[in-house]
């Protein structure tokens, strides 16, 4: 969705390497009327090419955007801006002027992620941030449960397992998701424990990942919602890798809690995040660190806003990121770039490896793609990922998967932006190929010399 109308001030020292300049602030300054540009018409091809719009290193190929994100240089240049406007008069800036930009930041923002009113949106410096919020605001009732997938972000399971201390260990409920599952699978899955007799009723909260970090599978979250509100639980939604990869609107989804990063897929810097709470929900959470000096017109508002004296760069500068996904042609070319890129390059890799990807169903991921590796050689997947970037100035994670039928395969995950194209993904394939040859050699020689010995 195209982002509307908001108000932001623009600052004349502000420059974005040739893009669009929106909400850069002067202190003391005026607040201008503005909006986000039109997508540009005739944007940049995608692929190689457009590397030189990032900081990368001269050799390094980026196929693991789905990690840390990357922010475009211009992106960068107004972070600097908005720290250079922060030091030049600190008490004018933390005292009075952050609030009001902060302000026009989440007008901004709320429109991007369909919210409906902007004071449901709070900024936090990453999902996890976000999570633990959630987490730790709520007070669990002795006899209800906390519901989760068994492929939820590590930092979800070790978050409830701190939290346990707190309550009793019977009290989480894990739901065991089997890959490669479909969408109708996984709400089955979650429904039969719903309506377990010991469960129906019992369930204060469920979490799930909007899109899994391992494997790289979207969730059906909009019915995973409605089931277990139907089943009277609050819902928690992990969007870490949501928020610029795929198309949001929280007012569709309903559900009790957001969170999602902005550094990931968004091309903010890394530092930036939401954290969206319908508004019957606010009265509930606290930020994982409480301070005094807060503005807002409600509770929630005003706790977030101020969590100690830190830098609001990375937060102010998500216009900008905004701003270079216009200049790229929106939302939608990014998107549907992003997108098949990432299915041709699961054929490829495919292709190479003589395997397949683990979702057959291309709707059920995006920007990132799961293939089985050609090896069962635990030792030698666990050294693929350094190797790769030691030898070819590249990474991608390489894991372990207990499949449906029982059997362990081994997967990487590939993460296609607009500054990849298939040279990208064919290097990685030949040189995932070449370690393992390479390993096969050694194995062969290590066998030659034992024998020997005998």
């Amino acid at each position: 969705m195209e982002a509307k109308k908001v108000s932001t001030t623009v600052s004349k020292e502000a420059k974005h390497n040739g893009f669009n300049r929106i909400a850069h602030g002067t202190s003391g300054g005026g607040v201008v009327e503005t909006k986000l540009p039109p997508a540009a018409l005739n944007p940049p091809a995608f692929g190689r090419g457009l590397r030189n719009l990032f900081p990368f290193g001269k050799n390094y190929t980026n196929l693991n955007h789905g990690s840390y994100g990357s922010p475009p240089l211009s992106v960068l240049e107004a972070a600097r801006s908005w720290e250079r406007q922060m030091e030049d008069s600190p008490d004018q800036w933390f005292r009075y002027d952050v609030y009001k930009l902060m302000d026009n930041m989440r007008s901004l923002m709320a429109s991007y992620i369909g919210a409906s009113d902007p004071k449901d949106v709070a900024f936090v410096p990453n999902a996890s941030h976000g999570v633990n919020a959630v987490l730790r605001s709520i007070n669990i009732p002795s006899d209800r449960k906390i519901l989760y997938l068994s492929s939820a972000y590590g930092m979800v399971k070790h978050t409830l397992t701190y939290l346990s201390q707190s309550f009793r260990q019977e009290q989480l409920l894990p739901v065991t998701i089997t890959w490669p599952m479909s969408s109708d699978q996984i709400v089955e899955a979650v429904k039969t424990v719903l309506e377990k007799p010991e469960n129906k009723g019992k369930v204060y909260l469920a979490s799930f990942s909007h899109i899994v970090s391992v494997p790289a599978a979207i969730l059906p979250v909009k019915r995973l919602t409605a089931l277990c509100q139907a089943h009277s639980s609050l819902v928690l939604i992990d969007g870490a890798h949501a928020l610029g990869q795929i198309p949001l609107d929280m007012q569709d989804l309903n559900a009790d809690f957001w969170v999602g990063n902005g550094h990931k897929w968004l091309y903010s810097p890394k530092g930036s995040a939401l954290l969206w709470v319908r508004r019957d929900r606010q009265s509930m959470i606290e930020p994982t660190t409480i301070s005094w000096e807060g503005q807002g017109n409600t509770h929630f508002q005003q706790t977030f806003s101020y969590t100690g004296t830190a830098s609001y760069s990375a937060y102010l500068s998500m216009s900008a990121a905004l701003t270079f996904r216009q200049n790229m042609g929106g939302d939608q070319a990014i998107f549907k770039y992003m997108h098949e890129l990432a299915v041709k390059t699961g054929a490829l890799l495919s292709k190479i490896f003589g395997t397949e990807v683990l979702l057959a169903d291309d709707n059920m991921y995006s920007a990132m793609v799961d293939v089985r590796l050609p090896t069962t050689n635990a030792a030698l997947v666990q050294t693929i990922p350094q190797q790769l970037l030691t030898q070819y100035n590249t990474w991608v994670p390489a894991y372990p998967l207990v499949l449906e039928s029982n059997s362990t395969k081994y997967y990487l995950r590939v993460s296609c932006q607009i500054y990849n194209d298939l040279s990208d993904i064919e290097m990685l394939g030949n040189a995932i190929m070449t370690l393992i040859k390479n390993n096969e050699n050694e194995q062969h020689k290590k066998q030659r010399k034992e024998q020997h010995k005998q």
